[in-house]
């Protein structure tokens, strides 16, 4: 009885600790998004004044030089606010990476208005992310938190960025259940659900109930339909997979320019949306314009592959350049041009009624993201909360399912995990005070260590398993103790190796079924 009394204490604590971070941080993305809405506003209108008046050129291209400067300086200053940052979170969580929080944040934050006020094609949410997880690392240092304590906080921190930025507070959660923790422990999902309700609780008080996408359709996918949704999946699978391996080597092409420093590569980028902002207007900013307006408007099919060509390779060209901003957008819009291209395609043939192209939008939403992140509970959540509606629910699964496999059958790496990886050598531990620290790892079906006793098992040099968590058992675990599947493994590393062993645990414990 005091056991279960103990429990629920530390859950209050894990709740109220998380509820302040939600607050805080759905505090900061709201102004970080009202910031980037006004800065859109005026360089869209700069970039349509040039229609009648070429001499604004004068104002626009000094302005995009002093921006592109000061956004250098600031990632050359700190070079962890480069890029979504999403990354650099992960990397941190898995103890291979360490970050000042103040710098982070107060960079991150002017970089990323900066940089997305422009219009070029980057989104706010992987910034979002990250300063809500220097957030999180701030009050962690606050309350002296250290180890496992300290990085979920970092983590709700993490979730509520995301909460607030698309008012999804259940892909927030998921994000980090299933993209960086990669398991459902009770405490993680309680505090990221949470700081994400928290955070999503003060966006909504600013932005309204609105759906970031409220796109509305009356006509359903009918089983017997089902067919057609196969080779829209496999297209969306194949495209996330370039966009991916784009995504993993956009930095190498810049490397190439050597009359332009590394910290300037972003005047490329920031030059080039000028022209784009003159005659493309609708496809400027981190997508959810064209999206919208793909979603009300009926375009020709030649325009429409014209804005997805131009979208897929100023999106590369905008990353590539260590732009402080995301890709959870831009690939959401390339997947919404995909699923309406298809779908007039098929309309064409008179094999698709055009009722159902906003529906076929928001599986291509759904479907792209799968395919470049590999996170597939997390892409259906978060379209279900984007649109606000899950009428189409079992038919963007199928999507979402096919987009996986063919993504996975090309080899397509999860670009958060490969790109969190590139950073482990670089490692700086600013403020890690103990020497040790826990390390938890869940224990699937037919792992080399399931349902066999502890002694029989041979565990990486510098590991101490301390505890086993099955279910709301608390296990010291001896010699002969039996590890089931499902168990949670806890044990005793030093901080410095924690990553590492993370991997070498990870292989141990992992389905040898995934492995093959």
């Amino acid at each position: 009885m005091k056991k279960s009394s103990q429990l629920s204490f530390t859950n209050l604590k894990l709740v109220g600790i998380s509820a302040i971070i939600g607050i805080i941080t759905g505090g900061i993305i709201s102004a970080f998004r009202i910031l980037i809405d006004h800065g859109m506003r005026l360089s869209s209108s700069l970039y349509q004044s040039l229609h009648q008046q070429w001499t604004v050129l004068l104002i626009v291209i000094p302005a995009a030089l002093i921006i592109a400067c000061i956004v250098g300086l600031l990632v050359r200053s700190e070079p962890n606010i480069r890029g979504s940052g999403i990354p650099q979170v992960e990397a941190q969580l898995a103890g291979n990476l360490e970050m000042s929080w103040p710098q982070i944040l107060w960079k991150k934050f002017v970089a990323g208005v900066l940089t997305n006020s422009t219009g070029v094609f980057m989104g706010r949410e992987g910034p979002s992310i990250q300063l809500g997880g220097a957030l999180g690392q701030g009050i962690a240092a606050g309350l002296q938190q250290q180890g496992g304590a300290r990085r979920l906080s970092i983590a709700t921190g993490a979730a509520a960025g995301l909460s607030a930025t698309f008012s999804a507070p259940l892909a927030g959660t998921f994000f980090v259940l299933e993209g960086i923790y990669r398991n459902f422990q009770p405490s993680i999902w309680i505090s990221c659900l949470t700081g994400s309700l928290c955070s999503n609780f003060v966006s909504e008080k600013v932005f309204g109930l609105t759906p970031v996408l409220p796109i509305s359709y009356h006509m359903l996918f009918q089983p017997n339909m089902y067919w057609q949704l196969l080779p829209l999946g496999m297209l969306l699978g194949l495209l996330g997979h370039w966009y991916n391996l784009g995504i993993l080597n956009a930095g190498s092409w810049y490397a190439k320019l050597k009359f332009i420093p590394s910290w300037l590569y972003c005047v490329v980028p920031l030059l080039l949306i000028i022209p784009i902002g003159v005659f493309f207007p609708e496809t400027i900013g981190g997508g959810s314009q064209t999206i919208m307006l793909v979603a009300h408007n009926h375009y020709a099919i030649m325009l429409l592959l014209a804005w997805l060509a131009l979208r897929f390779g100023f999106g590369l060209v905008s990353y590539g350049a260590g732009l402080p901003g995301g890709f959870f957008m831009p690939i959401l819009t390339l997947g919404a041009l995909i699923g309406v291209i298809y779908g007039s395609v098929m309309n064409q043939f008179g094999l698709l009624s055009a009722g159902l192209m906003n529906n076929l939008l928001i599986f291509g939403m759904a479907g792209c993201l799968t395919a470049v992140c590999k996170d597939p509970f997390t892409s259906i959540i978060l379209i279900t909360e984007l649109v606000g509606s899950t009428r189409n629910f079992m038919s963007l699964t199928i999507v979402v399912l096919i987009a996986y496999l063919t993504s996975d059958l090309l080899g397509t790496q999860p670009i958060y995990q490969v790109l969190a990886e590139r950073l482990t050598s670089v490692k700086r531990y600013l403020d890690s005070l103990e020497d040790t620290d826990q390390l938890q790892v869940p224990v699937f079906d037919f792992s080399e260590v399931a349902n066999h006793q502890v002694k029989d098992i041979t565990w990486p040099a510098n590991t101490i398993l301390i505890t086993i968590k099955r279910g709301n058992l608390t296990i010291l675990p001896h010699g002969a103790t039996v590890i089931k599947p499902g168990d949670n493994l806890i044990f005793l590393v030093h901080k410095d190796t924690r990553g590492y062993l993370y991997q070498e645990l990870s292989h141990m414990t992992t389905n040898q079924q995934e492995k093959i």
